[in-house]
């Protein structure tokens, strides 16, 4: 319990604290309302306006989630299959490891040229933005077991899906649960990226329809409710990481 209190209490007590100072700055007129509405306006806006940031979330999140679990398994699959080659590995390894340094806004554009405006063009961006935080870390992780358990499951007889499937794929849970840390982090984000684009519908959309009619506590109504669902999906992943990886936890004393 204490344990527990030490981990929510100083993230609690800022955002209260946060929040105090930005009414009571809003109520001074430190900050214009057209660029930050007071909490009072926000919370009257995730009230007044929650059917449509309803709508709109609802569409995110089916965006964001089905293209973090294609991406996320392609990735894995991927990394599988290249851990059965190192000459694969040579020659693929370096170019995923490159792409990480394009920004994902900057292909956006052509995703949606090439895939057309809607659903699929979204689920492309979001896929990517899973597909190669898994295929590296997992790349990395399915070589991290102990030699000696290659080495016994070798003169047992064992075959080389049956040394992954026992040995390696366990021993690389962390570097799976880090891969779906980074892309869950993303995920809404480059979902709301790909609306701002290539949709007529989500959340991103409303961002965009609100600020140009100035609407800005709706604008910032659907800011809270992503980062509100990007939070929930890191929590889920957090939760699955204890509970499939106790070892993990003991080691960190947490």
């Amino acid at each position: 319990m204490k344990q527990l209190a030490a981990l929510v209490l100083p993230p609690v007590i800022l955002l209260g604290t946060t929040i105090a100072l930005w009414g009571w700055m809003s109520a001074q007129g430190m900050i214009p309302n057209y660029l930050l509405p007071s909490p009072g306006k926000l919370a009257g806006a995730l009230v007044g306006d929650r059917s449509v940031l309803l709508r709109h979330g609802l569409a995110t999140t089916e965006e964001a989630l089905s293209g973090y679990v294609i991406g996320s398994v392609l990735g894995l699959l991927a990394a599988v299959v290249l851990s059965f080659s190192r000459r694969l590995r040579a020659c693929f390894f370096p170019l995923a490891l490159a792409t990480q340094a394009i920004p994902i806004i900057a292909v956006t554009p052509l995703i949606v040229l090439v895939m057309g405006r809607g659903m699929p063009a979204i689920l492309t961006l979001v896929s990517i933005t899973a597909f190669f935080p898994m295929l590296i870390n997992m790349t990395r992780g399915l070589r991290v077991a102990d030699r000696g358990y290659h080495e016994l499951l070798h003169s047992l007889s064992a075959s080389r899906l049956q040394r992954l499937a026992i040995v390696e794929l366990p021993g690389a849970f962390p570097y799976l649960f880090a891969a779906l840390r980074v892309a869950a982090t993303a995920c809404f984000i480059n979902a709301i990226v790909g609306e701002w684009i290539g949709s007529n519908i989500g959340l991103g959309y409303l961002v965009v329809i609100s600020g140009q009619y100035f609407k800005m506590p709706t604008l910032w109504a659907a800011i809270v409710v992503t980062a509100a669902l990007t939070l929930i999906l890191v929590g889920i992943v957090a939760v699955m990481e204890r509970v499939m990886t106790p070892w993990a936890a003991t080691e960190h004393g947490s």
